[in-house]
């Protein structure tokens, strides 16, 4: 089997404060139980609109700078606001059930045929390249070409590799015979160094033959492996860590690929936002054949025929170009559509690139549990790929009615928040300031982590305020533009504490 190194790479932390604040302002921070009896009401209205009940305006304006006056926060954003109360519910980490998977692949690969691509065994031509790369690492150290200290293995190391390889040849099979994929979960064997089988999953590996138009449908369940498991070797490792994060990945062959991609990265590039009834953008006029109104409609049939009509909405849509810089003009054109679960017609907040909840900071591999994520992309065939990540069971109700503060309150805190968040990949000795700009508010549901647990956490009500970091780089005579569109603030709206997505809570 060809080596798979499985590690996974620890995300960035895109919220964080960048000075302490002189008061700590986050509250029951550690505290779920706390904040739990702090949403209980004894006399809320049940007829009173969340907006009329906690005094939330429209849309919420205004500028802020950073006490070192390097970052200038300009707010001028809508305010999204459910309709009907807000619950607190128990969540725990999910994978793809062959149910769900069943009506997922008859939606997408309908009557293609997709081959296996998980080869569960090396080949005989599989170690005899390994051999020869060790062969020419020797012949190159005796040759003075290489030296051996600079070399990853020592020449005895490498011919006990060499040893090692000649053994595992004798009965490693020939090759494997193309197996059909029919949508059926089967073991996956993760390998480990050595190809030994360290842990195994659930999923499938199916991708279109050579020649043939490009499709792929991959589910990778979570592994078995409940410690973070680890092979080293002279000066590196190989790992597989723990996490939970089930993964459903679909992709085929379409033009659009770039214009989803750009808008995956959620780097600046030409976006134009779009809701049913809105026309298609002059530049897309050329590109795109589907009008907003049939996208949409579009999406909400495949989440009707998938089964999933009942538990997921559509949070956005766009139409993008395939160009990341504004004054390169694009040539194709392709929708995006976020997806976000609902718990009884009230939505979770968008995550964006917010995808990983470690249970501690402090070590660099802990284990972790990934916010949700489901993206479509749609072009004039229908869908072209689909991005599904670490899904979540509903549990018990905690509270159907949440207590929330007030939204002068909110505001307080985010008008001294805003300018302390971290700009990311901002770098003073280059840049002197940062403008930041918050361009939407929304109000619903996010998932945090129970503490010390993996995979067990809760819906809670906050306010996220989304919205892009600019800043300059001037060197050399040229400049830099950076842009990224994220999550810059999230407040948990029943107790004010200002949530940090790489701890969960």
């Amino acid at each position: 089997m060809k080596r798979l190194l499985v590690c996974l790479l620890s995300l960035a932390l895109l919220i964080a404060c960048q000075p302490t604040p002189e008061e700590e302002i986050v509250v029951n921070k550690r505290n779920q139980s706390a904040m739990i009896e702090a949403s209980e009401s004894e006399e809320n209205v049940p007829d009173a609109d969340l907006r009329t009940q906690y005094h939330i305006p429209e849309a919420m304006t205004g500028s802020y700078v950073s006490a070192d006056g390097v970052v200038q926060v300009t707010v001028n954003a809508e305010i999204d606001v459910p309709n009907g109360p807000l619950p607190i519910v128990r969540v725990y980490a999910a994978e793809f059930e062959q149910r769900l998977v069943t009506a997922l692949w008859n939606e997408l690969v309908k009557d293609t045929v997709l081959y296996d691509a998980w080869e569960n065994e090396e080949t005989k031509a599989d170690i005899e390249k390994d051999l020869k790369n060790y062969n020419d690492l020797i012949g190159k150290i005796q040759s003075g070409e290489l030296s051996e200290n600079d070399s990853m293995y020592t020449i005895d190391e490498l011919n006990e590799m060499i040893a090692e390889a000649q053994q595992r040849y004798s009965y490693a099979p020939d090759g494997h015979e193309k197996t059909v994929e029919t949508g059926i979960l089967h073991k996956q064997y993760l390998p480990l160094g050595n190809d030994k089988k360290a842990a195994f999953r659930f999923g499938i590996s199916a991708r279109s033959a050579e020649g043939e138009s490009w499709m792929q449908f991959c589910v990778e369940n979570n592994s078995d492996n409940d410690e973070r498991l680890v092979y080293r070797y002279n000066d590196g490792c190989d790992a597989i860590d723990v996490w939970r994060c089930a993964r459903l990945k679909y992709n085929r062959e379409s033009a659009k690929t770039d214009c989803f991609q750009i808008v995956q990265r959620c780097e600046y590039a030409e976006m134009y936002p779009v809701k049913p009834g809105d026309p298609i953008p002059n530049a897309a006029a050329g590109s795109l054949v589907l009008t907003p109104s049939e996208a949409y409609a579009e999406i909400n049939r495949f989440l009707n025929a998938a089964g999933l009509s009942d538990t997921y909405m559509i949070s956005r849509a766009v139409i993008s170009g395939n160009s990341e810089k504004p004054d390169m003009p694009s040539t194709e054109y392709g929708y995006a559509f976020e997806l976000v679960r609902k718990i009884g017609g009230i939505p979770c907040n968008r995550s964006l690139l917010s995808t990983q909840a470690s249970r501690t900071v402090e070590e660099d591999y802990a284990p972790s549990w990934n916010y949700e994520r489901f993206q479509i992309g749609l072009d004039e065939n229908g869908i072209f790929c689909v991005y599904w990540y670490s899904p979540f069971s509903i549990g018990d109700t905690i509270n159907e009615r949440a207590k929330l503060k007030d939204f002068s309150e909110i505001q307080t805190i985010a008008e001294r928040m805003l300018p302390m968040m971290k700009v990311e990949n901002f770098d003073s000795s280059l840049a002197s300031s940062a403008d930041r700009t918050i361009d939407r508010i929304e109000l619903g549901l996010w998932r945090i982590a129970e503490q010390n647990e993996l995979g067990k956490g809760m819906l809670v009500p906050a306010y996220c305020f989304y919205g892009t970091d600019h800043f300059s780089y001037t060197t050399h005579d040229s400049v830099e533009d950076a842009y990224k569109s994220r999550i810059i603030l999230i407040i948990n709206a029943v107790d004010g504490s200002v949530i940090d997505p790489q701890k969960g809570y």
